[in-house]
């Protein structure tokens, strides 16, 4: 106890009294001992919440509440000091110990990769991945995934029955037998996420007859109107358990009539401000509980999370027919987000408190305060001119910079965002051939040998498709689902979270475009083969692991004893091989920095963006803003450039214990093998794609020169978002410079406000042929028109036709041309099979 006094008031600052200290520590410690005695619980969050749940009395509840924020703040607070103090000490900045708080650093020291971000993508692993191999188990993931109707109300039923104290039994529920399997599995990880919430700093109680989380359509709710909205919703609820009944009238009461036009005036206010908060984004304060009260702070996120959800609907049925109205119209995604807003929570809490913004912003001035002396520190404190800034890395991971995504004149860009992607990356998938490159340097930095590391590069893929029993063992690892999520084109484009048509035409695309199943396959290889080096480590205690290894979990923060306890998890997977399966970790904290590792290696592997680098690229802004729209059409398709110099290629820079890159360098070549592996690799690579895309045109592979090593680099992305500039003809996807520094959507309008001011010329009696250029414009702006595997057929068939019949020796002038200006020739000719004028030959 002496000692706990301690560690807790240097924390403390003065801000808790000694009795207030002992008493909290008194009361953990008692609880956390009976518990821990019957093997029930694992860390003391959730004996304190446990201890509350017991309690009978709301205002000894909120009391206990309140003193497990303030502990957990005062811990949390600590924790990230330190954190700030270990960067100092490795690289001589402790403003990189903030943001590898938030979201991640390439730096050595530990705890460095332990993120806000990293902890939200490990929880989504954890319950999503068990949530998808449990629906496969049941043979039910297709029905998930396609729920309508009549089968999707009998779900929701369910569920609602689940979320009662006392369910009634199967039969009385009007539901199919599978409907009632996929409500169970639904269930399992609806309340496995309520508890973890609460376990990081909530406290929700069971909302009996709750589905989801009411998703509200801000779009649906504004076409409505809000009279319409008031009045259909006002049917819906039951308010005698909305708002903690302060709405409700018994039947006895209902007689007197002004108390009765009393209360349905305060019920339409209610509404009414309930609309404006929801279609605004700006809350109203409503909570009026004991338990509400004990969440300090206008930030505190535990407080907003801990409030009972503001609409209860009288059923399930009632719930499913407003969601149809005004909702999302889909419980699959409604259901997804409510996990998801739920772990996002969880993470944020669990990370920095019970109110994050306030904790980030104490944080800050207390290292402000600390390095004062030095103004150097200062200054990358205070992040200036940095390309990473603290406010756009809290947007990111709280999800603040989604705010707005729902108005019209952000939909309305995003679906123009969406059709340039459709349009312009069909070939994406041979472009990726690099990513090979990428998982042998990330295979090094892992402790691979040269060689070792690009037989499992090559391998990864292919580990990656096996069906059956590994394939379940790999979902449960929780790397590789994002497609099965809807998620997958994140990781072109820095997108923001706008479910609908839009997002499934997109996860259709990278379908068809085999992007999705190339990198889902190579990210659940790599993640196997680390869990397989874990596995064969396992033996061996921290100290006899080889230096990388160390390396590697330490930055997770991961240490000796952390390990200790984890490498009793390794076990046998359905191939043979010894893996370390994080889902087997009873240790809470433990299992989470696990997930955390294959899943940031999965995509430093394979470069996927995290909240690090959509802050770069989106700086804070949200959609529907001049500056937030603007950004976001400016940074189109730079997210795998920016993904390669930040992960891959940084932490061959950085990850290693230099505090600069020149400082990295200057250990010479052997230290820097890695680093030659990554861009050697990634130009060779780029060499073969750009080839073979030639080829793929029917042309001859392009004569060797600087120019060409220059393209290669490029399209490899060994040379990241510089190589852009390097190389006017074609970057990574295929477009020109003007669509790399300001984005395709800027370029194909400038094109656009050409085409038609020619067209004027023409109209006002010019002779100017202008159609072969609007034909041209027409084919790069045709979503699915340009799919690797089928434009060839496209041009014969449709292109070359038109082109010929509008301008007859078009083919022959365009061969030329490609002869001139690129030193190449076709295979076989257009011109040899297309007559000119139009037809075969």
């Amino acid at each position: 106890m002496a000692d706990c006094l301690k560690v807790i008031d240097k924390a403390n600052a003065n801000r808790l009294s000694d009795e207030e200290l002992v008493e909290i520590l008194t009361e953990l410690q008692t609880e956390k001992k009976t518990r821990l005695a019957a093997n029930q619980l694992q860390n003391l969050d959730k004996s304190v919440f446990n201890r509350g749940e017991l309690m009978i009395n709301e205002a000894d509840v909120a009391r206990m509440v309140e003193k497990r924020s303030r502990y957990k703040n005062i811990i949390v607070e600590q924790r990230a000091i330190a954190l700030a103090e270990r960067a100092d000490k490795a690289v001589s900045n402790p403003s990189l110990g903030l943001e590898a708080l938030l979201v991640g650093v390439n730096a050595k020291f530990e705890g460095a990769q332990k993120s806000v971000d990293a902890l939200n993508q490990a929880l989504m692993a954890e319950f999503m991945g068990g949530f998808i191999a449990d629906l496969k188990k049941a043979n039910l993931k297709t029905q998930f995934n396609n729920m309508k109707k009549d089968f999707e109300r009998e779900v929701a039923r369910v569920l609602a029955n689940l979320n009662q104290k006392e369910p009634l039994p199967n039969s009385k529920i009007t539901a199919s037998k599978e409907a009632v399997t996929m409500g169970e599995i639904m269930f399992k990880y609806q309340r496995q996420a309520f508890q973890r919430e609460n376990m990081a700093g909530a406290f929700i109680r069971l909302k009996e007859g709750r589905v989801v989380g009411a998703s509200h359509d801000i779009r649906r709710m504004v076409k409505g109107g809000k009279e319409a909205w008031v009045d259909y919703i006002g049917q819906k609820i039951n308010w005698q358990k909305t708002a903690s009944g302060e709405f409700y009238l018994p039947d006895e009461m209902l007689i007197d009539r002004e108390l009765v036009q009393k209360l349905a005036t305060d019920r339409k206010a209610f509404l009414e401000r309930s609309y404006d908060a929801i279609t605004t984004g700006v809350r109203t304060q409503t909570e009026r509980t004991e338990i509400s009260k004990s969440f300090k702070g206008p930030g505190n996120l535990a407080k907003r999370e801990s409030a009972s959800a503001l609409f209860t609907f009288k059923s399930a049925d009632d719930w499913y027919d407003y969601d149809q109205l005004f909702g999302r119209a889909s419980l699959r995604e409604a259901f997804v987000q409510d996990i998801q807003s739920s772990l996002r929570s969880t993470a944020l809490m669990e990370m920095l408190g019970t109110n994050p913004k306030a904790m980030v912003d104490r944080i800050q001035q207390r290292l402000l305060e600390k390095y004062k002396s030095d103004p150097k520190k200062v200054k990358k404190l205070k992040r200036e001119a940095a390309a990473i800034n603290f406010k756009a890395a809290y947007a990111e991971i709280s999800g603040d910079v989604n705010l707005g995504s729902h108005t019209s004149i952000a939909r309305t860009f995003h679906f123009m965002r969406s059709l340039q992607t459709m349009a312009k990356l069909g070939g994406a998938f041979i472009s990726a051939f690099s990513d090979v490159a990428f998982i042998a340097a990330n295979r090094m930095y892992q402790g691979r040998s040269l060689m070792d590391s690009w037989g499992d590069a090559f391998s990864a893929v292919f580990k990656g498709m096996n069906a059956g029993e590994m394939r379940e063992f790999a979902d449960r690892l929780g790397v590789g689902i994002e497609g099965q999520l809807g998620d997958f084109m994140s990781r072109f484009n820095a997108s923001d979270d706008i479910p609908g048509q839009t997002s499934k035409m997109m996860s259709m695309f990278f379908k068809l475009n085999l992007l999705q199943p190339w990198t889902e396959s190579n990210k659940r290889g790599v993640t196997l083969m680390i869990a397989n080096d874990l596995g064969r480590e396992a033996s061996k205690s921290f100290n006899k692991l080889p230096d990388d290894l160390q390396r590697l979990l330490s930055i997770y923060d991961i240490d000796a004893a952390k390990w200790n306890k984890a490498r009793k998890n390794a076990k046998k997977g359905p191939d043979g091989r010894t893996y370390l399966i994080p889902g087997e970790i009873e240790d809470v904290s433990l299992r989470q920095n696990f997930f955390a590792l294959l899943v940031s290696e999965a995509d430093n592997a394979v470069p996927s963006p995290g909240a690090r680098e959509r802050a770069i690229l989106r700086r804070g802004y949200r959609p529907g803003t001049a500056a937030g729209e603007g950004i976001r059409f400016l940074t189109q398709f730079k997210s795998f450039g920016v993904t390669a110099l930040t992960k891959p290629l940084g932490r061959q820079l950085y990850g290693y214990g230099a505090a600069t890159a020149t400082d990295q360098l200057k250990r010479g070549f052997g230290a820097n093998m890695g680093l030659v592996n990554a861009i050697v690799g990634t130009t060779v690579m780029g060499y073969f794609v750009m080839q073979l895309k030639e080829v793929m045109k029917g042309r001859e592979m392009r004569p060797h020169s600087p120019e060409t090593f220059l393209a290669g680099a490029m399209q490899g992305g060994g040379l990241g978002i510089y190589g852009d500039f390097l190389f006017g003809e074609a970057n990574r996807y295929g477009g020109g410079t003007l669509q790399t520094l300001a984005g395709p959507f800027v370029s194909e309008a400038s094109e656009l406000g050409d085409l038609l001011q020619r067209t004027r010329g023409v109209v006002l009696g010019g002779d100017e042929d202008i159609g072969g250029d609007v034909l041209r414009f027409a084919k790069g702006n045709i979503p699915f028109g340009n799919l690797f595997y089928t434009k060839q057929v496209m041009d014969y068939l449709i292109w070359y036709q038109f082109q010929e019949a509008l301008n007859p020796g078009y083919l022959r002038r365009m061969e030329k041309r490609v002869e001139r200006e690129n030193n190449q020739k076709f295979i076989i000719r257009p011109s040899s099979i297309i007559a000119t004028g139009g037809g075969f030959r």
